[in-house]
């Protein structure tokens, strides 16, 4: 864009003519002045607007986002398109980086199961997959050795998604996978941040499609720097949506009430018993993160969780529209190219949260709150009974505090604050507000059956307020 700037001097070139012309009297040459810099300022004014003119200089995509001048509205309902922009990705331009080839062969990976899988005949209607590099093995026996095995318990998958690690890395990979038997390989995509960022996501929800022994009911896609408190989610979150349904025995000539009979189940089954089955589709379980730069709102990427016919959809949409941005941006894009709404259940700050150091109680070396957190806010530490997942923990050493209040059973009871003396130096929280009251007024509408709807796209439940409140609470 910068090089395009010239078109205003550009312009004016053509008025420097070379043949003679008779003298102009001095009011002439200031009146021509005067228009020249008049004409030159609202060219310049053109440039530094968010709505250029459609000039062939300024064909680039331009760098920050912006919509066509006001809203298109169809039967009473705002039509909503991604913004027109080359969007940015870790501090690269998808323009720049999609011309980068990869910097070594992608070659298959070599099959690899489990040399001594333990026996397990349970329904697993929940899938917990942690996004990786190839490379951080360190990080993976810590998950593994933490919440994996603290909630072995729960009825869940989990595994470990990466993408082709080279040549080099391919054995140790294959050794991994073999010990732990948890990892599952996108060999057709580079490790690198640029892919991990834009569709990493989206073609392991392809590979489960495509390649999955299992169908899934649930899929979370999480960070490495993400602490689940997997006990809690699968009762609070997962467990309450699913339903055991009946299939009739056609001898019975069962009635259609009977045969789609649906009883709720608090936990897991065995896989003899009727199988466990979403009673929600296309949702989404997470919390709500606002972009201004790429002005759009969508979930925030720590961890969501997804119904299994959102992971049959992204995928075919980008078939479809071809969207690279940020990985969580895409999904947004893509469901607003394809008209698409999607369920959105609101975890709330006490539930899903930014570990903050300065939070921590004086003088005790636990991940427990200090008297007075603020649970409301985006970032604090461990507090109550609430606590689903904590994100933001790339030191170990916050890693494993945070891992000592939890056991299988959840989150410990959190024990009485010694109030011990602030140090004189104390760097004190600051409780930055919820990313979700950053998203503009002009994202959000009524749906047509009364519920919030943000961005075309996002559907807040039944009684939900834009303030991810309970009407009444």
């Amino acid at each position: 864009m910068a090089a395009s700037r010239s078109w205003p001097i550009g312009a004016l070139r053509g008025l420097s003519l070379s043949v003679k012309r008779p003298q102009r009297p001095a009011r002439f040459w200031a009146l021509c002045l005067g228009v020249l810099t008049s004409t030159l300022v609202i060219a310049l004014l053109l440039m530094g607007s968010p709505h250029l003119p459609n000039l062939p200089s300024l064909s680039a995509p331009p760098t920050h986002a912006h919509r066509p001048d006001g809203p298109v509205v169809v039967d009473g309902m705002r039509v909503w398109e991604p913004p027109v922009m080359d969007p940015l990705v870790h501090g690269q331009r998808v323009s720049d980086a999609i011309k980068k080839k990869p910097t070594y062969p992608l070659l298959p990976f070599p099959p690899s199961p489990m040399a001594n899988p333990p026996p397990d005949d349970r329904q697993r209607p929940w899938l917990g997959a942690v996004i990786c590099s190839a490379w951080d093995v360190k990080r993976r026996m810590l998950i593994r050795y933490t919440w994996m095995k603290m909630f072995a318990g729960v009825p869940m998958d989990q595994r470990f998604v990466i993408s082709n690690p080279g040549r080099a890395w391919t054995d140790v990979i294959r050794q991994e996978n073999r010990t732990f038997g948890d990892m599952i390989v996108l060999d057709h995509l580079p490790e690198d941040d640029f892919t991990a960022n834009t569709v990493k996501t989206i073609e392991f929800y392809r590979w489960l499609v495509e390649k999955s022994p299992r169908k899934y009911e649930f899929v979370s896609k999480m960070d490495t720097d993400l602490f689940v408190n997997a006990r809690a989610m699968y009762d609070r979150q997962i467990a309450p949506r699913l339903a055991r349904k009946f299939q009739a025995d056609p001898a019975r000539n069962a009635s259609a009430a009977a045969v789609n009979e649906t009883v709720h189940v608090p936990d897991y089954e065995s896989r003899d018993a009727a199988a466990l089955t979403a009673t929600v589709n296309r949702t989404l379980i997470g919390q709500f993160y606002y972009d201004g730069y790429h002005n759009t709102s969508f979930p925030h990427g720590a961890i969501y969780t997804v119904t299994w016919d959102m992971v049959e959809l992204l995928p075919r949409l980008q078939d479809e529209f071809h969207v690279i941005a940020g990985e969580d941006v895409t999904m947004a894009w893509l469901l607003m190219k394809g008209k698409q709404k999607v369920t959105m259940a609101i975890l709330s700050e006490s539930e899903k949260f930014e570990f903050d150091n300065r939070d921590r109680r004086p003088g005790d070396d636990s991940a427990w709150a200090r008297n007075g957190t603020d649970t409301t806010s985006r970032s604090h530490a461990l507090f109550g009974t609430d606590v689903l997942a904590v994100h933001q923990l790339k030191r170990d050493d916050d890693w494993l505090r945070v891992a000592e209040c939890f056991d299988e059973n959840g989150i410990k009871a959190m024990p009485p604050d010694p109030m011990n003396p602030l140090p004189e130096n104390d760097d004190k929280p600051r409780y930055p507000r919820p990313f979700f009251t950053f998203i503009p007024d002009d994202f959000w509408e009524v749906d047509r059956d009364g519920a919030m709807l943000c961005n075309g796209v996002w559907k807040l439940e039944p009684g939900m307020g834009r303030d991810m409140k309970k009407t009444g609470d």
